[in-house]
C-alpha cells in the first residue's frame, strides 16, 4: 500500500489540531459554568437548574429549528439522539449535585475520570489504535488524579460518586457524539439533545421548583448559554478529531478548575493537589509527543471514519 501524500496528513493532523482547540476552549467555558454553579447562594435543585439551563439553550435553537425541521425529523439516528439526551440529562444532574456538594477543585479533579474512560470506549467501540505510550500516559494521568484526591477526606464520602458517575454518562455522550456526527449536522444534534433534556428534566423541575431573583436569573441564563457553546464546541470537536486524540485535552479542567476556585472561592490547593497536577500536565506532554508523526494522526482519523 503506498503511504498517503502529505497533502492528506497535513489535513489529518489539522483536524485534529482543531478539535484541540475546540476542547481546551470548552473546558475554560465549563470551568465558568461550574464555578457559577458552585457560587449560587439561592439552593436550586438539580432538577430545576438542569430545566432551565436546557430549556434556555433550545430556545436559541428554535429558530434555527422551524428553517431547518425535514433535516431533524428525517435523520436516521434518533435513537442513538434519544440515548445521549438520557445520558446527558443524567450526567448533568449528578455533576450540579456534585458542584452544590462538594469543593470546586474536587468535583474538577474527579470528573477527568472521563478522559480516561472514553479513550479506552473509543478504542472499544470504534477500533482507535492506542500506542503503549499513550496509554502510559493515560495511567500517568490517573496516578496524578489519585495523588490529588488521597488528603482530601470529602472525596471519600458518597457525594463523591457523583462526579464519578457524571464522568462515565459524559464518557459516554462524547461516543454518542462520534456515531451521530457521521451523519448529522452539529445543529441537528444540539437541537435533539437540548430539547430531550428539557422534557426529561420538566417532571423534576416542577416537583423542586423554587422562585428566583433577578440576579439568579442572570447566572443561570448565564450558565445556560456557555452550555450550549460548549456543546456546539464539543460536537464540532469529536465530528472532526479523534475521540482517543482529544481525551487527553480534558485534563486542562484541572488547573482551570483549581484557578477559578482559588480567584472565586479562595481555595488553595494542597501540595498533593499540585504534585497530582504536574504527572497530569506530563501525561498530556508524553501523548502530544507521542503523537506528533502525522501518519499517526491519519491512522486515527481513518479508523474513524
Amino acid at each position: 500500500m503506498n503511504p498517503p501524500s502529505n497533502n492528506t496528513q497535513h489535513t489529518a493532523a489539522l483536524w485534529n489540531k482543531k478539535g484541540a482547540f475546540f476542547i481546551v476552549f470548552s473546558a475554560l467555558l465549563v470551568s465558568t459554568s461550574n464555578a457559577l454553579v458552585h457560587g449560587l447562594k439561592t439552593p436550586i435543585s438539580a432538577g430545576q437548574l438542569l430545566f432551565l439551563k436546557a430549556g434556555i439553550g433550545f430556545l436559541f435553537c428554535i429558530p434555527w429549528l422551524i428553517r431547518h425541521w425535514p433535516n431533524v425529523a428525517r435523520t436516521p439516528n434518533k435513537r442513538w439522539h434519544t440515548k445521549k439526551a438520557i445520558i446527558g440529562a443524567i450526567g448533568n444532574a449528578l455533576l450540579i449535585m456534585a458542584l452544590q456538594k462538594l469543593p470546586l477543585a474536587d468535583v474538577t479533579t474527579l470528573s477527568l475520570t472521563s478522559a480516561i474512560l472514553t479513550t479506552l470506549g473509543a478504542a472499544m467501540f470504534f477500533k482507535e489504535a492506542l500506542r503503549p505510550s499513550t496509554i502510559a500516559a493515560l495511567l500517568l494521568g490517573g496516578v496524578g488524579v489519585c495523588i490529588v484526591l488521597k488528603p482530601s477526606m470529602t472525596v471519600f464520602s458518597w457525594n463523591a460518586l457523583l462526579p464519578l458517575m457524571s464522568a462515565v454518562c459524559y464518557s459516554a455522550s462524547s461516543l454518542f457524539v462520534k456515531k451521530v456526527s457521521l451523519i448529522d449536522s452539529t445543529e441537528v444534534s444540539l437541537t435533539y439533545l437540548l430539547g430531550g433534556m428539557t422534557l426529561l428534566s420538566a417532571p423534576f423541575a416542577y416537583c423542586s421548583w423554587v422562585p428566583l431573583n433577578a440576579w439568579d436569573w442572570a447566572v443561570v441564563a448565564a450558565i445556560a448559554c456557555l452550555y450550549c457553546v460548549v456543546q456546539w464546541l464539543l460536537i464540532y470537536a469529536y465530528a472532526y478529531a479523534s475521540a482517543a486524540f482529544l481525551a487527553p485535552f480534558k485534563f486542562a479542567r484541572f488547573p482551570l478548575g483549581c484557578v477559578f476556585g482559588i480567584i472565586w472561592f479562595g481555595e488553595i490547593p494542597s501540595w498533593y493537589v499540585i504534585g497530582g497536577g504536574v504527572l497530569i500536565f506530563a501525561s498530556c506532554s508524553v501523548i502530544q509527543y507521542a503523537r506528533h508523526d502525522p501518519s499517526y494522526l491519519l491512522k486515527q482519523r481513518s479508523a474513524t471514519t
